[in-house]
């Protein structure tokens, strides 16, 4: 296949993942350090967006997670102060920092993992 074909069935890819199906910790942290050595470029990268409504989806569904934990009277996933809050560059580090069994865990369980660890409660 020429490499004009494949840059065309780029899109395809990136759409081809259904939306259900949730990125691993793994996945989402080589992604990012992949963006990382772009620079400014990674900006205008696909890549980015992808990565983007990830975190964004992981961060909600963690949200909705946590809250249904309290309103069952369980302890919380996290105890984040008012006002605290960890970084996309210190989310991706945390999650790198992962053991790698957690590596293959969903991206909403390695946010709460790297939450648990700055904000225990």
């Amino acid at each position: 296949m020429s490499r004009l074909a494949r840059y065309a069935l780029l899109p395809l890819a990136l759409v081809a993942v259904p939306a259900s199906a949730a990125m691993t910790v793994g996945t989402f942290v080589q992604r990012a350090n992949d963006l990382r050595a772009m620079g400014f470029a990674a900006m205008l990268s696909p890549d980015f967006q992808v990565l983007k409504e990830e975190a964004r989806v992981a961060k909600q569904q963690l949200k909705a997670e946590s809250a249904a934990r309290v309103r069952a009277g369980k302890k919380p996933i996290a105890c984040v102060p008012d006002g605290g809050t960890v970084g996309i560059e210190e989310m991706v580090d945390g999650l790198a920092a992962l053991p790698a069994a957690d590596q293959r865990r969903p991206l909403k369980d390695g946010y709460a993992r790297v939450l648990a660890r700055k904000f225990p409660c």
